[in-house]
């Protein structure tokens, strides 16, 4: 089955499936072209892009690898769906039902929709469903892990390195802001990801037909006015608060990347930046040599 826009609700956005993205992504902004006066935020590392070009407009460190959360089941949302058999039910290892929380609480030997458990772990991170989707993929768990790493190469995010799916703490694990942008440049260009990113909530079906109803975790979504439209937020301790925010305004669309934040700060940093970046549409931005973030 093909899954798109028009399943859902109209697309949202100039950004269509099939866009074919630019050839270089979040590219360092040159010197000359830093912005002026960009706005304090906690974040150790973030960047802010153009989500139809993908032209860098902000960046504080942008190149540390550090771990990146739940962010990455964007990317972990791109393979499954590449996949495909979204209408299937596969089952529920114990493994994956002792991942810790965030989770579903699924009961092991159980068997689970790959659709539902695709929209529980982008709306409310769901650590068990990102591992159910992983073991059940076309392949072993790490194979599937495997392909993440492969995608992520092929899309142009070459500083990273994925140890599962989920974005729970493990050695070895971690990527960069800048790659983080790249993979959401994609991922804003998969309607099914972008769909369920931007629910604030979402009825879930257990496979013994209880229910129960999922908020979402990137608090953005619920604010007012829409300006904000999804993507996704996490937090673990290695980590910090991290988000990939995606906002459109005024005819312009952006993706905001933040990690290493705090839990109180990080929907903040992203506010400041959002409002910087419309005060600069406003004005133009311009030319003059600014602060430049580095550590």
């Amino acid at each position: 089955m093909m899954w798109g826009c028009t399943l859902f609700t109209p697309p949202d956005s100039v950004v269509e499936p099939g866009f074919i993205p630019a050839s270089r992504i979040a590219k360092p902004l040159a010197q000359e072209n830093r912005p002026q006066q960009p706005p304090d935020i906690v974040a150790r590392s973030a960047i802010v892009i153009d989500a139809v070009t993908g032209e860098s407009l902000y960046e504080k460190n942008p190149d540390l690898r550090l771990p990146v959360a739940s962010t990455q089941k964007l990317l972990t949302a791109m393979v499954a769906i590449e996949e495909g058999n979204l209408e299937a039910e596969i089952p529920i290892s114990l493994e994956d039902a002792l991942q810790p929380p965030t989770k579903l609480g699924l009961p092991p030997g159980s068997r689970q929709r790959r659709l539902d458990l695709l929209s529980s772990m982008l709306v409310s991170s769901a650590n068990d469903a990102a591992s159910a989707l992983a073991s059940n993929g076309n392949g072993s768990y790490r194979e599937f892990v495997s392909r993440m790493n492969e995608k992520a190469r092929k899309l142009g995010a070459v500083h990273s390195h994925f140890t599962n799916p989920h974005g729970l703490d493990e050695p070895g694990q971690y990527s960069t802001a800048r790659d983080s942008a790249i993979i959401a440049y994609h991922a804003y260009r998969v309607p099914l990801i972008r769909h369920f990113a931007a629910q604030r909530t979402i009825p879930f079906r257990f496979g013994d037909g209880s229910s129960m109803t999922l908020e979402n975790t990137n608090w953005l979504v619920w604010t007012r006015p829409a300006y904000f439209n999804g993507l996704k937020s996490g937090f673990t301790l290695w980590g910090g608060k991290c988000l990939v925010a995606s906002a459109k305004h005024n005819g312009s669309e952006i993706i905001i990347v933040l990690l290493a934040s705090r839990p109180d700060e990080v929907f903040n940093d992203a506010r400041r930046l959002f409002k910087w970046h419309q005060k600069k549409l406003r004005s133009g931005y311009g030319d003059a040599p600014v602060r430049v973030f580095t550590e």
